[in-house]
């Protein structure tokens, strides 16, 4: 049986943080500091619980934020090692070694509720700094962005030539304007361009660790402003085109690299079907005859619907494709939700005809729910429907 993954924060993990803190803080009560983090800990989901040890700090920390702080930092664990892969994720660092994994979490919230001020922000920025090499203070960082954004973005770029990737890494998560489990930056939602200089800075990053976040963060601008994102990757792209083989290794890994970049940065615009973004990677417009079908016109709810695809070249001309479905779910209101699911890239041959087959599962999961009716599925090249069918889901 898997473990819940609000699990990392349990009785064992805060009794640790408790004796790591105290081991810093002689006159830290553990046993009230405890009482407080644990209270009702089984009904709580992974925040929750999070947010109590938050509170839980607040009450049995010295009320002087620099003295409280200087306490929590003192208290983390080395830095070394924290790359290594542990034995489980729901094992926090041993007291003895201090806080660390995902006990950073509340550890940086704490310093986000309590040191987000002008006269403590020096110090509240040393701590996350601290901290972020431990874990991530990805989430924390969010809230200085949006009550003290110039001081924290002339930290971040300062950040970009940290030698820790931990930290570079920070200045591109923290600053996405979508970051899953984060609070919405909508002032970057709307206007993503303080970013851009960060990342800027950090797309030649040496850590593919780091690059990733910063494809990451990009795919979230996407969402909002995909022509401002289409012409930056252009000239990113640009930048380390290669005129021939002759190119030495370096220029041919900085290529392989970017290129990897931009098209993860490109994902959910490629899923789209934006036919710029498209056009970048070679997908351009095709003429190709398709039978689109589904093997069997009612499907079982947690069995597979089998779709069958007949493609056929009538040019002279070798044609690139890359082959998506959407599936249109239903939903218990009666209506639809559109799911762009990946399939297939090929290059077809001048008059050739090829067949490919997928099975698509109606299998319950946690992230989606299926309800029974029709369910409708679109066949996309190179981001333009090309055909259609449709399914019934049974009970």
């Amino acid at each position: 049986m898997s473990t819940l993954f609000k699990e990392v924060f349990n009785s064992l993990s805060i009794t640790q943080m408790g004796v790591a803190i105290f081991h810093t803080w002689s006159k830290f009560d553990q046993a009230t500091f405890f009482a407080l983090a644990t209270h009702d800990l089984s009904a709580l989901e992974m925040k929750a619980r999070s947010n109590q040890i938050v509170s839980a700090l607040t009450l049995t920390l010295p009320d002087d934020f620099t003295h409280a702080a200087h306490i929590l930092v003192q208290s983390l664990a080395p830095v070394h090692g924290i790359d290594k892969p542990s034995s489980g994720w729901t094992n926090n660092t041993a007291a003895e070694q201090g806080i660390g994994n995902w006990l950073i979490m509340p550890s940086a919230d704490y310093i986000a509720l309590h040191g987000n001020t002008p006269e403590h922000f020096d110090l509240s920025m040393a701590a996350l700094h601290a901290m972020t090499k431990r874990f991530s203070a990805e989430f924390a960082i969010r809230k200085f962005i949006i009550t003290q954004p110039t001081k924290t973005f002339n930290i971040l770029q300062q950040w970009t030539r940290d030698p820790d990737k931990h930290v570079r890494r920070l200045v591109s998560e923290g600053s996405r304007p979508r970051l899953p489990w984060g609070i919405r930056l909508q002032g970057l939602v709307l206007d993503p361009s303080p970013t851009l200089a960060l990342l800027e800075s950090l797309k030649n990053d040496p850590e593919d660790y780091v690059r990733l976040s910063v494809a990451n963060h990009l795919n979230d601008i996407a969402k909002d402003h995909p022509a401002l994102v289409n012409n930056l990757v252009t000239d990113w792209l640009n930048e380390v085109a290669m005129g021939d083989e002759s190119a030495n290794a370096e220029c041919q890994l900085l290529h392989k690299q970017r290129l990897k970049l931009v098209k993860h940065a490109c994902r959910t615009l490629i899923k789209n079907g934006n036919q710029d973004t498209l056009a970048l990677f070679g997908y351009g417009t095709v003429q190709i005859d398709t039978d689109f079908t589904l093997a069997s016109g009612v499907i079982k709810m947690g069995s597979s619907a089998e779709l069958q695809c007949q493609l056929h070249n009538p040019t002279d001309t070798e044609q690139l494709l890359l082959i998506d479905y959407i599936v249109h779910h239903q939903k218990n209101n009666g209506s639809t939700r559109p799911k762009v699911f990946k399939w297939k890239t090929l290059k077809i041959k001048p008059h050739c005809t090829v067949k490919i087959s997928k099975q698509h599962s109606f299998k319950p999961i946690t992230t989606r729910k299926y309800y029974p009716g029709e369910h409708r599925f679109m066949l996309q090249i190179n981001g333009k429907a090309t055909a259609y069918a449709s399914t019934t889901l049974i009970p």
